[in-house]
């Protein structure tokens, strides 16, 4: 008799786990960064689980449309739209770990039946074609700003977020996490600390510290709920790559600013071909030399102006938020025009030239001061080329004077 009593109440627990493991589930799933620029800096996603109705799919903030005909002058203005996307996990699980190679974490939440409910109607509702679309901001508003968001407006007061951690998110600046994530792509790096404007040297603002995956992991993994619970239940690697390891997004201070990199070799490659030619230009006075240096030069502030023209698209007519107060533009100018206009003017051409050129060597030096003091910082490969465009306008100076 005994016997069957034990044998019903193994019967009764077996039924009740069973039960409980075909509820559905909430998770969050964070997909670490891949080696393609779009997935430099990692993504997030809600996982909704449904065993008993067979479904198992990610609510996807991050997803647009390639196919869309307007798609690069709306990411240029800054006027691209994302939506929330529905998916299946396997595949895009799939996607992430055999095409893309991308180590995927899973926390699975804890909250109450109704919790999850809520929070799933929530997403089911802004999935709808109607809701789906917002504008995509690179720090205020992207797919990990957007867990936040659906977390605040379901679980509102009651969830408790992980204060230690926003702190120490906090002790550094936009630009430190956004380079941290770009060390294995380095022409990336330069184009993006060549757009990215003097805001983001600030620390970032608690209000600001979900805005890379990596840190909605560590802010989610240490926060709790109104009543004692611990916001995560469990994490699990789903996968890890070999290629790409999960590393920790609060991170020591890059201690080699000046690593040695494609871009830093090609910049201090430019500035020596630019004194060498100066040296046989100008001191050995060979003809070669001079012809070859006055072209290259003209080269030079073509591309200057070419970048300063997209700088000052970016600040003063793109709707970024992150590329306002940009000040590359003090040495990366659309004001260079004048000195190509200078080319085809006679008589006060030369005196153009001359307070021109004075006027940009200035802006160059102003701008290593400004590195230097920390109010913009950028990557080290752009120090040679800021000496060639201090040493370029300089000659052009004095050759203007003599």
């Amino acid at each position: 008799m005994k016997g069957l009593k034990v044998f019903f109440l193994l019967l009764f627990l077996a039924a009740a786990l069973s039960a409980q493991q075909s509820q559905p589930s909430l998770s969050l799933v964070t997909v670490y960064p891949g080696n393609a620029i779009y997935s430099a800096f990692g993504h997030t996603a809600f996982r909704y689980v449904d065993k008993e109705n067979d479904i198992d799919i990610l609510y996807n903030f991050g997803t647009f449309d390639f196919r869309d005909p307007k798609f690069v002058p709306k990411f240029v203005q800054g006027q691209l739209d994302y939506f929330l996307g529905i998916a299946k996990f396997k595949r895009e699980y799939k996607n992430y770990t055999l095409l893309e190679n991308r180590s995927v974490v899973e926390q699975k939440l804890n909250l109450t039946q109704d919790e999850i409910a809520q929070i799933q109607a929530f997403l089911a509702e802004n999935a709808l074609p109607e809701n789906r679309y917002y504008k995509y901001d690179f720090i205020k508003d992207n797919c990990s700003t957007r867990i936040q968001t659906v977390l605040d407006k379901t679980l509102g007061s009651d969830i408790m977020y992980d204060q230690g951690t926003i702190a120490k998110i906090g002790e550094r600046s936009y630009r430190e996490y956004i380079r941290y994530h770009l060390k294995k792509t380095p022409w990336f790096d330069v184009g993006i600390q060549l757009a990215l404007g003097m805001p983001l040297d600030q620390q970032v603002l608690p209000s600001d510290s979900f805005f890379l995956p990596a840190l909605v992991h560590d802010i989610i993994a240490g926060s709790t709920l109104s009543d004692g619970r611990q916001l995560v239940s469990s994490s699990e690697i789903l996968f890890r790559s070999e290629a790409d390891p999960i590393n920790d997004p609060l991170f020591d201070p890059l201690n080699d600013p000046i690593k040695i990199t494609p871009p830093l070799l090609l910049f201090t490659l430019m500035l020596a071909v630019e004194l060498v030619l100066i040296y046989f230009g100008c001191k050995k006075k060979k003809g070669w030399a001079k012809k070859s240096l006055s072209c290259y030069e003209y080269t030079l502030v073509v591309l200057n102006f070419m970048f300063g023209a997209l700088i000052f698209y970016l600040w003063f007519i793109s709707d970024h938020t992150a590329t306002k107060g940009n000040l590359n533009i003090l040495w990366c100018s659309p004001l260079s025009i004048v000195f190509l206009i200078t080319f085809f003017l006679k008589g006060n051409g030369q005196k153009i030239l001359r307070w021109f050129s004075l006027f940009m060597a200035f802006m160059g030096i102003l701008f290593l001061l400004i590195m230097m003091v920390g109010l913009q910082t950028t990557c080290a490969a752009f120090i040679p080329l800021l000496g060639l465009y201090i040493i370029l306008f300089g000659r052009r100076l004095f050759t203007a004077l003599s």
